[in-house]
């Protein structure tokens, strides 16, 4: 009995920080994307709200190729977007660069954006955190985000990730 109770109470202990930032709404809420074409995944990521900007990264279907897209929502409301800004990914370097372009934070097009290791990135976006900086005058703002997402958010990746990934079927 007791030996039962010491590891009721170890376990409480080691779930008690993640259940802390899963409810904390300044950690940000993760969520998975899918979006579809005809049944098929032509688009899979995940996003993190955090303060009210939705953080998205998703890998896309474009003809025979996979590419990827970093898009930041402001909060309802927001003024003035910033020139530039970058999304910080823990345990990922370079820090990935964005503009200001139609209402939202994007990358820039640049030949480097093709180089990066996405599957690294998304991993460490998921499970790590991060921040986003904005790049403001008289100093940046920074809005911290922090994983893991949940293994809901994950394992939907993962599984869109895989037929996104798999050759053409059926024309598809």
């Amino acid at each position: 009995m007791k030996q039962g109770l010491c590891c009721l109470l170890l376990l409480s202990l080691i779930a008690a920080p993640a259940a802390a930032r899963a409810a904390d709404p300044a950690a940000g809420r993760y969520r998975a994307l899918v979006e579809l074409d005809a049944g098929w995944p032509r688009g899979c990521g995940s996003a993190v709200t955090v303060s009210g900007w939705d953080i998205r990264i998703v890998r896309q279907r474009e003809g025979d190729e996979v590419t990827a897209r970093i898009e930041v929502q402001p909060p309802e409301g927001n003024p003035a977007l910033p020139l530039l800004a970058r999304l910080e990914v823990e345990q990922f370097r370079p820090a990935v660069l964005l503009v200001s372009r139609d209402g939202l934070l994007v990358l820039p097009g640049f030949d480097s954006d093709r180089k990066v290791d996405w599957a690294t990135l998304m991993r460490n976006f998921m499970f790590f955190g991060g921040r986003l900086v904005l790049g403001e005058v008289g100093g940046d703002v920074e809005i911290p985000f922090s994983g893991p997402a949940s293994r809901d958010v994950t394992g939907q990746y993962l599984n869109c990730a895989g037929d996104l990934a798999a050759p053409f079927r059926n024309g598809s």
